[in-house]
C-alpha cells in the first residue's frame, strides 16, 4: 500500500468562513504551479483559524514537492515556479500583508512574505500573442479546457485554456512541437520585464523540426531573384538600424 503525506498551505489573510472561492482557487493554482505537481495534490480539508488547505500526496510526490519548494526558496526553480512564487507574494500583499507559508510534518518549507512595493509594475494587459513549445496535457470539465505547455527552454506553463473544439483537435499533437496563438494576459515588473501569465488559445499549428541546413536549402530554392550586391545591401541596412 502506498504511503501518503500531508502538506498545508497557510493563508492568514482569511479564515475558512471568509475566504472567497475565486481567491482560494487563485492561491491553489499558484501553489500547484510552484510545486510542479497539481495532478498529485489532493485537497482533503480546509482547516479553521487561518485558511489552511491540506493536500494529501504520495510520499514520492511529497518528496519531489519539498525539493521544488527548497529550490524556489534558494532563488532557483523554473521560470514558471519563480513566477508562481512572485504571484503568491503579490496576492499576499493585496490581501493585507500577512505572510503565507507552506508546511509539512517537518515544519515550514517555504514562506511567502508580501511582495515589495513596485513602481511601474503593470498586471493583466491583454494582447494577442503566440507561444512555441510542446503540448503536455489537455483536460478539464468546463466550457474551456485547461492546457499544459512546455516552452522551448523546458519551463512548464499551466495558464493556457482553449474552447473544447480547439482543445480536442490539439490533443492529437500531444508531446509534439506546436505553436499556439490567442489573447494573452501579460504582466510587467518594475524592471520592465514582461511575462505572459495566461492565454486563451484561438488557433494552433504544428511546428516542423528542421535543421538549419534544410532551412537554407529551402531559401536557396525559393523563386527569388537576388541582386548581385545583396550582401553589400544587407550590411548597409544593418548598419542603419539604430
Amino acid at each position: 500500500m502506498e504511503d501518503f503525506e500531508e502538506l498545508e498551505f497557510v493563508i492568514p489573510a482569511y479564515t475558512r468562513d471568509t475566504m472567497p472561492l475565486d481567491r482560494l482557487l487563485q492561491y491553489l493554482q499558484q501553489i500547484g504551479e510552484l510545486l510542479a505537481a497539481p495532478e498529485a495534490m489532493h485537497l482533503v480539508a480546509i482547516e479553521e483559524s487561518s485558511t489552511k488547505p491540506v493536500f494529501r500526496m504520495s510520499s514520492a510526490a511529497a518528496t519531489s514537492a519539498r525539493d521544488h519548494a527548497h529550490e524556489v526558496r534558494r532563488g532557483g526553480g523554473t521560470r514558471s515556479q519563480r513566477a508562481a512564487f512572485a504571484r503568491i507574494r503579490q496576492m499576499v500583499k493585496l490581501d493585507g500583508g500577512k505572510p503565507a507559508s507552506l508546511t509539512d510534518r517537518t515544519g515550514i518549507l517555504l514562506d511567502f512574505p508580501p511582495a515589495p512595493e513596485e513602481i511601474g509594475a503593470i498586471a493583466g494587459v491583454r494582447q494577442a500573442g503566440s507561444f512555441d513549445g510542446s503540448l503536455l496535457r489537455v483536460g478539464g470539465v468546463g466550457e474551456f479546457a485547461n492546457i499544459l505547455m512546455r516552452d522551448l527552454g523546458g519551463d512548464v506553463f499551466s495558464g493556457f485554456s482553449a474552447p473544447k473544439e480547439v482543445a480536442k483537435a490539439m490533443a492529437k499533437l500531444l508531446y509534439e512541437p506546436i505553436r499556439v496563438t490567442g489573447i494573452g494576459s501579460w504582466d510587467r515588473t518594475s524592471a520592465g520585464t514582461w511575462a505572459m501569465s495566461k492565454m486563451l488559445i484561438q488557433t494552433y499549428e504544428p511546428l516542423v523540426d528542421e535543421s538549419l541546413d534544410d532551412v537554407f536549402r529551402k531559401l536557396r530554392a525559393a523563386p527569388v531573384v537576388w541582386p548581385t550586391n545583396v550582401d553589400e545591401l544587407m550590411r548597409t541596412e544593418r548598419e542603419l538600424v539604430p
